[in-house]
């Protein structure tokens, strides 16, 4: 018994190289075959950039497309601005709960505001609505807070009056 490895013999197919046909791998055409970065299935290498074009620099438009520059409208995708006076009844409709005075002043500008964003298309209703219902909110509670004092004050003045406490 000797102690030597098979011998495989020369015809015996080698898997294609990367890019390559399988069948010019098994050398059925009599050629070499290709390298990696060689051609294959028609197409240039790597260093063609492959498909037959070159890569495009950052920044040009691709797709036969312009691109939209500075100055130019809004357009697909890009918001419409904002109603500042939306923002401000927004604001004052908040501080009207520390001060009370302010909700009257949400009040007139969420009015405002809300015409303004139906003639425009501009963003903002929802802030411009929360603001005017806090406006709301705000003097109403204020109203009701005048009218207990005043209830309460009023029974208390009278009872001193009736005990004899007047002077």
């Amino acid at each position: 018994m000797t102690d030597q490895p098979p011998q495989h013999p020369q015809s015996s197919p080698q898997p294609p190289s990367y890019g390559q046909p399988y069948d010019q791998a098994q050398g059925s055409s009599g050629q070499q075959p290709q390298g990696y970065g060689q051609g294959g299935y028609g197409q240039g290498g790597y260093d063609q950039g492959g498909y037959g074009q070159q890569p495009q620099a950052y920044g040009q438009g691709g797709y036969g497309q312009e691109q939209q520059g500075y100055g130019q409208g809004p357009s697909y995708g890009q918001p419409a601005p904002r109603n500042t006076l939306a923002l401000i009844t927004l604001i004052l409709g908040i501080a009207g709960f520390f001060t009370g005075i302010t909700g009257l002043a949400a009040i007139v500008t969420g009015h405002i505001s809300l015409g303004q964003i139906k003639k425009s298309g501009e963003e903002g209703r929802g802030l411009a609505l929360t603001g005017l219902i806090l406006g709301y909110v705000t003097v109403g509670l204020t109203i009701l807070a005048v009218l207990f004092f005043v209830v309460v004050f009023g029974a208390l003045f009278a009872g001193l009056e009736s005990s004899g406490y007047s002077s």
